[in-house]
């Protein structure tokens, strides 16, 4: 049999500890309400069984890091601290990474100033900061994973405090989140020029793949190509399920991308996707008991195959 992996992407959706809130000072879980999303966590991810995992909405990093390494994730990182105010509430949540390999960080360059100021965006910053990590991984070697959670459709509270309409700061909002996107894979692609890696981009992208605004993500004829995992499964079928709900609005916000490595129809790559898995059992049919505090996204699940 031939060497299998896994990723999986998952938004936890206000991983704080109690006492401490996100978000909003009172927004605090009960000791046994923590205990009922920390368990679900745990049966979630023992239930995909990913070999690396990419998380996003962290707020409690140390008790992230400590429930991971009791499942056998041994090597973590965290993009960076999440903002603590007061004491007591947090805000700007962060991204992480897990694996049962090792792993490195390092830090993705800064954008080009010159750049920037060309975009006219001369105080850019992203909305969360990316992770960037080199997992060894058997049958492959060295792979760099970038977590991500790009910004949110909520208007920029930026335009809403200079009297701009919701309109404007929701649209400012997807322009925001487009250029991060793009000024993301000019970073990206820079290192993997460097480096020659193969990549694994994924997190909550917080629109459709498809949408002009993630366009560069996944563009043709960029020196890197990124492609939806999805799209490189054989067997998908035609109803993509979604990984996050509105009311009854479903929507797919959550993907994991992957280089031309792992394309099964490059004569050159490593692996190829075998399956992609959405665990959205809590989203779509909830037992209370299990799943009240579990998350509003569903965990994405791809599975590698290597080459013989």
């Amino acid at each position: 049999m031939s060497l299998s992996l896994r990723f999986s992407s998952l938004n936890l959706q206000n991983f704080a500890a109690p006492p401490l809130a996100s978000y909003e000072f009172d927004n605090i879980y009960s000791q046994a309400q923590w205990q009922q999303k920390t368990s679900w966590l745990r049966r979630t991810i023992a239930a995909a069984a990913p070999d690396v995992l990419l998380l996003q909405e962290v707020f409690s990093v140390d008790e992230l890091r400590q429930l991971l390494l009791e499942l056998g994730y041994s090597h973590f990182a965290a993009a960076a601290e999440p903002l603590l105010v007061d004491g007591h509430f947090y805000l700007q949540p962060v991204v992480a990474i897990a694996s049962r390999y090792p792993l490195k960080q390092h830090h993705l360059p800064e954008p080009d100033a010159a750049l920037l100021k060309a975009l006219g965006l001369h105080h850019f910053q992203f909305s969360r900061t990316p992770l960037a990590v080199t997992v060894y991984l058997p049958g492959i070697g060295a792979c760099d994973f970038y977590g991500v959670h790009l910004k949110s459709r909520r208007a920029l509270t930026a335009v809403l405090e200079q009297g701009g309409s919701d309109r404007l700061g929701r649209f400012a909002a997807c322009a925001q989140r487009g250029y991060e996107a793009a000024i993301l894979m000019e970073l990206v692609q820079r290192q993997q020029q460097l480096r020659g890696h193969p990549v694994v981009l994924g997190g909550d992208l917080n629109d459709d793949l498809q949408s002009g605004f993630l366009q560069p993500l996944t563009m043709a004829g960029s020196a890197l190509q990124l492609k939806d995992s999805w799209d490189l499964w054989s067997d998908a079928p035609q109803a993509r399920p979604a990984t996050h709900y509105y009311g009854a609005k479903g929507s797919v916000l959550d993907y994991l991308l992957l280089s031309a490595d792992f394309d099964a129809l490059q004569a050159h790559s490593l692996a190829g996707v075998s399956e992609v898995h959405i665990r959205d059992q809590h989203l779509l049919k909830p037992d209370y008991q299990l799943d009240a505090y579990s998350s509003d996204h569903a965990m994405v699940t791809v599975t590698i195959q290597l080459r013989h």
